[in-house]
């Protein structure tokens, strides 16, 4: 059963730092500068810090509650556990793409948080097959932890949107200045 969890395993990390990128993507669009690349690379960065942080928080949190399981099969098994949750990350992650480059929405968080609701829970469940029965403390936790990422997600994109347009004035800035120094 182990070894069934960890086969695929970089494909699943794979999947879920596109489905971050996707979502940092989605969370920084602007519709009249599409091709902004302070935009597009500062939402790939808050993409995959966001993503790593949140599996960290889960795989951590249930190694934490779970020592029996840690013990018996390992921590790894664990981060692979997590890793085949986030995998249910995909279809939300298609249609924030979908919702932001075709149908023009510019409000996606709800895929965001649809997405990680699901991946945790989906967690939840493979920690449960590798115990071999369902632990309500699981399922808590990892709702929880979802929650609470899905809304510093939420409240941090009203602070972090403001970063791109900042880190342009800075190197604009900087360039400006090594212009006049360099004549």
């Amino acid at each position: 059963m182990t070894e069934d969890i960890a086969k695929g395993n970089g494909w699943r990390r794979f999947f879920r730092q596109l489905c971050f990128i996707a979502f940092g993507l989605t969370a920084f669009f602007n519709p009249l500068d599409r091709f902004n690349p302070a935009n597009i690379l500062f939402g790939i960065v808050v993409g995959l810090v966001f993503g790593s942080l949140c599996k960290a928080f889960l795989s951590g949190l249930l190694r934490m509650f779970n020592p029996d399981l840690k013990a018996s099969i390992g921590r790894k098994t664990i981060s692979h556990a997590v890793e085949k949750g986030m995998t249910f990350m995909v279809p939300f992650a298609v249609m924030a793409l979908l919702a932001t480059f075709v149908m023009g929405w510019s409000i996606t968080g709800g895929f965001v948080s649809a997405g990680l609701m699901t991946a945790a829970a989906s967690a939840s469940m493979e920690i449960g097959k590798l115990k071999g029965k369902q632990a309500m403390k699981n399922t808590i936790l990892t709702s929880a932890i979802s929650w609470s990422f899905s809304t510093l997600w939420l409240y941090s994109i009203g602070f972090l949107g403001k970063m791109p347009a900042y880190i342009e004035g800075v190197v604009g800035l900087i360039s400006s200045l090594a212009g006049n120094f360099l004549k």
